[in-house]
């Protein structure tokens, strides 16, 4: 196992998985200065890790990732505040994230208590959210003068149904995570913290038999249908299948196939079906 700890994010590397942990508890595990400098800093480090098969985000504590507590850090008082200032904050919200969205690898959030404002429009980012049916999740920005401007207008509106989004976030409402998966928030709430913990390792366990550039590629496609036309995005499709296959992977996944075996690319060899 490989570890580094910075003062606001815990950080250690095991089995090919980054595990992010926010440890700043005097921010409630929200966004400060420095949590965004250091998780950018983190994600830069593995960009070009090949070895490196997943990113997994938590908070401490309770589980619950709190807002943008940088907006209080800009200048000395908040009466001080300009517009230069205002869409710095913006601009550091969105630079973190398209950090996660556009990682090669499969970045997974964990929300156990929930989220609320740019600790929630962060995870969004992520490709699979989970969390726990009582964790509570909200975009309480126009109750504080405040729009969800890290992304949260947008990636909300469609990932939910836009009638469900309007009433998040015009009236800054709170749903369950039961609610939140329910709605498409998140991609699956669990009772208890050991379902979600094992759903968690499955997922992992699945990820080593999937081929790493099929997934860097698959999620460039997926970004396409998210952004852009269907021309667009068969485009895209054109471009990956031939980056993918290049790759060699496939002559692994179907030589493995030939033989009643799965692939596992974090090992490097085949293995039996049952280990999967």
């Amino acid at each position: 196992m490989q570890q580094t700890e910075t003062t606001v994010l815990n950080r250690h590397i095991e089995d090919g998985i980054l595990w992010l942990t926010k440890n700043n508890p005097q921010d409630n595990f929200g966004m400060s200065v420095a949590m965004l400098k250091a998780m950018g800093e983190a994600l830069q480090s593995i960009n070009d890790q090949t070895e490196i098969r997943a990113v997994v985000i938590d908070a401490g504590g309770r589980g619950f990732h709190a807002g943008a507590a940088a907006v209080t850090e800009l200048q000395p008082r908040l009466e001080d505040l300009g517009r230069e200032d205002f869409q710095r904050l913006v601009k550091m919200g969105h630079q973190l994230g398209r950090q996660i969205a556009a990682l090669p690898m499969p970045v997974i959030g964990i929300a156990r208590g929930g989220a609320l404002g740019g600790g929630l429009e962060l995870l969004l980012r992520s490709d699979f959210l989970y969390c726990l049916d009582g964790a509570r999740f909200s975009f309480p920005e126009v109750t504080l003068g405040f729009v969800a401007a890290w992304g949260g207008t947008q990636l909300a509106a469609r990932l939910m149904p836009f009638r469900r989004a309007q009433e998040m976030l015009l009236l800054g409402e709170s749903i369950s995570g039961i609610q939140a998966a329910e709605f498409g928030l998140v991609t699956g709430s669990f009772a208890t913290p050991e379902l979600l913990d094992g759903h968690l390792s499955n997922v992992l366990t699945r990820l080593r038999h999937c081929s790493p550039a099929s997934v860097q590629w698959t999620k460039e496609c997926l970004g396409a249908a998210w952004e852009g036309s269907l021309d667009l995005g068969l485009a895209k499709e054109l471009e990956a299948e031939t980056e993918a296959m290049d790759s060699g992977d496939f002559l692994k996944g179907l030589g493995a196939l030939s033989n009643g075996e799965v692939y596992d690319y974090s090992a490097g060899k085949a293995v039996a079906k049952k280990s999967r």
